[in-house]
């Protein structure tokens, strides 16, 4: 095999102790594929634990089966955690090979080491599942709370009923972290040990808890949650709590949520709203309304208020989000106007679409001509009048464009009309022109 020259030189810079140039380093050697990897298997026994890390990543980036021995090895023996670290990420190429030592290193003493052998192991997805529900009944209790967890990022069906077997364990975070995986799986078994975790002001897994209990959306948890939002001194409780009321839609939550809008908080108060664009309750779409008209609203909330009514279609919100789009400062606020606009489809919204084509800012423009696209036939007609009576030439092109898009027999017919137009502009017919030879027409030229 030949060997770059340059292989002992880099294998050499990863003595160094600088994080940055050390990480430039291992991407050169990753470069350098198939070339490096005796040379980085060579090293692995290095005495500098920085050369032993950078060996072990490159070879895991790299991905050449030939190193797997080699870094379970490190996985299992070096005595330097960075070492053993980068050996656990590196073991994601694997598959089934690796599972029992990435298993064996749920037990590594070092915290980012476990962390590690999760990741990697729940990015093997299906294969694990097996393998770590034997591990379940494993003695060390934070090896089952780290099994525990990485079947609740696998996803995988087929560990609920051994994970709710569990729920008994008599150490506290294990069936706390059971109780999350079950969550994550939405078994309806986990709600009430979920629950009390949310209930216990010492727990460390409150926060990832109350996300549980939005995943599987059971009423039963919507009165706790509500007291989270009002009691709970944490703010990401709060934000995570309103984000559940959210997943499970009970018209319960509207009061709250209107509350909460009016929180000191402004993450408090935009999560509010947007959770009440997800109540499915004409209650939500009143109570939006309501933050919509109240002066005493910051603008930028009811904004926020209006763009949720406009996605759920309601007709109130139509008004509001054309003066959004023709005379609001902000560039972005007037792009997400036009789209919501045109999602809602209302035909009386196409003449504020069509002004918005003349807007200084291209993106504005742009995307008013793609709601009008959307809108379709709805808007053919209105474009051609709009093409016989605007002095703007600019606003005439765009029509064309939104014409040629729409291509319906309507659109096409207006469209040779213009490039057979002699007192049309010349870049306006071209355009045109350039147009129908891109949809199949050939029209004359104009005489």
């Amino acid at each position: 095999m030949i060997t770059y020259p340059n292989v002992v030189t880099l294998i050499i810079a990863l003595r160094t102790e600088d994080r940055r140039t050390h990480t430039l380093v291992v991407d050169d050697l990753v470069r350098l594929g198939s070339s490096a990897v005796e040379p980085l298997l060579a090293v692995l026994d290095d005495p500098n634990p920085y050369v032993r890390a950078g060996a072990a990543r490159a070879l895991g980036k790299i991905g050449d089966l030939k190193a797997l021995d080699a870094l379970v090895y490190r996985l299992r023996y070096d005595p330097d955690a960075e070492v053993r670290k980068s050996a656990v990420w590196a073991l994601h190429m694997g598959g089934e090979y690796a599972i029992t030592p990435l298993i064996d290193a749920l037990c590594d003493a070092d915290e980012w080491v476990r962390f590690g052998a999760v990741i990697v192991l729940s990015k093997l997805g299906r294969v694990v599942v097996e393998p770590l529900i034997e591990a379940l009944n494993h003695s060390d209790p934070l090896v089952r709370m780290s099994v525990a967890e990485t079947l609740g990022r696998v996803g995988d069906i087929r560990a609920a009923d051994a994970l709710a077997g569990v729920l008994t364990d008599m150490h506290e975070l294990v069936w706390q972290q059971v109780a999350i995986s079950l969550g994550r799986l939405r078994d309806a078994r986990a709600v009430n040990p979920l629950m009390a975790i949310v209930r216990d002001p010492d727990s460390d897994f409150r926060t990832k808890a109350i996300r549980a209990l939005g995943y599987i959306q059971d009423v039963r948890a919507v009165d706790l949650l509500i007291d989270m939002v009002y009691d709970g001194k944490d703010r990401w409780m709060r934000l995570f709590a309103i984000e559940a009321l959210g997943q499970i839609g009970d018209i319960r939550a509207v009061e709250a949520l209107l509350d909460a809008v009016y929180d000191d908080s402004r993450d408090l108060r935009v999560k509010a709203l947007v959770t009440l664009g997800e109540i499915p309750y004409a209650l939500a779409l009143d109570a939006l309304y309501m933050v919509v008209e109240d002066a005493r609203v910051d603008a930028e909330e009811q904004q926020t208020a209006l763009f949720e009514l406009g996605k759920r279609h309601d007709p109130r919100a139509v008004e509001g989000l054309i003066d959004l789009l023709l005379y609001s400062a902000q560039a972005d606020t007037r792009i997400y106007a036009a789209l919501v606009l045109s999602e809602m489809g209302e035909p009386h919204v196409i003449e504020a679409l069509i002004e918005a084509l003349s807007d200084e800012v291209t993106d504005v423009a742009s995307q008013a001509m793609e709601s009008l696209v959307k809108l379709g036939q709805a808007a053919t007609s209105p474009l051609v009048i709009m093409l016989s009576q605007s002095a703007s030439a600019e606003r005439r092109v765009w029509a064309v464009r939104v014409l040629g898009q729409i291509a319906s027999e309507e659109a096409v017919n207006a469209l040779v009309g213009v490039a057979l137009n002699g007192a049309e502009q010349w870049w306006v017919r071209e355009e045109a022109r350039d147009i129908l030879y891109k949809l199949g027409y050939i029209p004359p030229s104009p005489g």
